[in-house]
C-alpha cells in the first residue's frame, strides 16, 4: 500500500513538472524575428506571430524579401504552448509550414519550411516578443 502511494506522489511531481515546464504565450502578444540571407540567392523572411486575446490561436505572418505582401495562417496552440501549421495549395500541395513553441511567455521558437515558395530557403528563428 505505502509503495502505491508512494508511486502515486512521483507520478503527481512529475506532472507538475511537466505543466511547469509548458510555456504559454502572452494573451495578444505580438512575437517577431528574421530569418536571414545566408548566400546570394536567398531572401530575408520577416515572421510575426499575433496571438489573439484568449492566447488560444495566431495569425502568422511572413514576408519573402522586401515589398511583397506577407503570406499568413491561422494556427492553434496547444495547452503546452506548440503550435504547428501549413499552407496548402488546393489542399494537396504543402507550400509552407512553421512548427515551434513558447519557450517562455516573452520567447517562441519557430521552424519554417518554404516547400514550394519565395526561394525555398526555411530554417529555425527566434521569436522574441515585441508588444
Amino acid at each position: 500500500m505505502h509503495k502505491l502511494i508512494g508511486l502515486a506522489a512521483v507520478l503527481a511531481a512529475i506532472a507538475v513538472a511537466g505543466t511547469a515546464l509548458a510555456a504559454t504565450p502572452t494573451k495578444g502578444g505580438v512575437y517577431e524575428g528574421a530569418l536571414y540571407a545566408t548566400s546570394q540567392v536567398a531572401l530575408k523572411k520577416k515572421v510575426r506571430l499575433v496571438v489573439n486575446k484568449t492566447g488560444t490561436s495566431a495569425r502568422v505572418l511572413w514576408w519573402c524579401g522586401e515589398g511583397r505582401p506577407p503570406s499568413t495562417l491561422i494556427v492553434r496552440i496547444a495547452a503546452d504552448g506548440s503550435f504547428k501549421g501549413n499552407s496548402n495549395v488546393g489542399g494537396a500541395l504543402t507550400v509552407w509550414t512553421i512548427k515551434g513553441q513558447f519557450l517562455t511567455p516573452t520567447k517562441a521558437r519557430a521552424s519554417l519550411q518554404l516547400k514550394v515558395i519565395c526561394d525555398g530557403k526555411g530554417g529555425t528563428l527566434n521569436l522574441p516578443l515585441k508588444q
